[in-house]
């Protein structure tokens, strides 16, 4: 199964690593592109989020924002977890693996 993304005029697929250099030479900021390709496998976290802000607005006077703070803190961290890697590796001076020596 192929995983693919368009947004805008970026489009990611499997072979994302080429398409993120891509961008950053273009001066283009490729995070939000592989928030949405990685967000998929964050599916567990994402329900859970979702669980929580229906829970909360059958409830009268309550803000989901407020009370579904850790369930989307851990949504968000597990999405970070998968894009931040990625885009370290496309950028210049980490041909080796790691930036500083």
């Amino acid at each position: 199964m192929s995983n693919q993304v368009n947004f805008g005029e970026g489009k990611i697929n499997d072979n994302y690593p080429s398409a993120i250099k891509t961008m950053l030479e273009q001066g283009k900021d490729p995070k939000d592109l592989l928030i949405q390709y990685c967000r998929p496998q964050c599916k567990w976290y994402d329900d859970k989020y979702d669980r929580c802000v229906k829970a909360f607005l059958s409830l009268k006077n309550a803000d989901p924002e407020k009370n579904c703070m850790y369930p989307y803190r851990d949504l968000v961290t597990c999405v970070e977890a998968c894009v931040q890697p990625k885009i370290q590796h496309a950028l210049k001076g980490n041909e080796h693996g790691f930036i500083f020596h």
